[in-house]
């Protein structure tokens, strides 16, 4: 694949995002991914090879960046289901390129599985008020 050369643009988009937070830019990414591409959003198994087509598509982010957005993405419940089910994997404009072997189908399964098993987090209790401290009172001396 063939880099296209940076503009002044580009490069001046580049130092201004890599200027933000790590967690900002995982965040851009990720609302960029899921606003443009239908396959995100529907979380339609991913043609493998496509973290390069994303790196070099989003290249004002840092790689590392746009590989965890990725990453983080294949590791959601929905996504693992829908691995699971078997099909097509489609590319980011939604063709298909390639048929789930039934490995990776089973990998997904057990994956999924394995997060269902998961005890959910323990929602942390609202803080209560400390009761009043009880008043003993005092006989009164007649």
């Amino acid at each position: 694949m063939t880099q296209k050369p940076e503009t002044a643009l580009g490069a001046a988009l580049k130092s201004a995002v890599q200027t933000l937070s790590k967690k900002k830019q995982t965040e851009m990414i990720a609302d960029h991914l899921y606003s443009k591409y239908a396959v995100f959003k529907q979380f339609r198994p991913l043609a493998i090879g496509i973290h390069e087509v994303l790196i070099a598509e989003l290249s004002q982010f840092d790689p590392a960046l746009v590989t965890r957005v990725l990453t983080n993405h294949c590791k959601k419940p929905r996504y693992l289901k829908s691995l699971a089910k078997g099909g097509k994997r489609y590319d980011l404009k939604g063709r298909e390129t390639a048929v789930i072997s039934e490995e990776e189908k089973a990998e997904a399964q057990q994956r999924y599985d394995a997060l269902a098993d998961k005890p959910a987090a323990k929602p942390v209790p609202a803080a209560t008020p400390a009761p009043a401290p009880a008043t003993a009172e005092a006989p009164s001396a007649e």
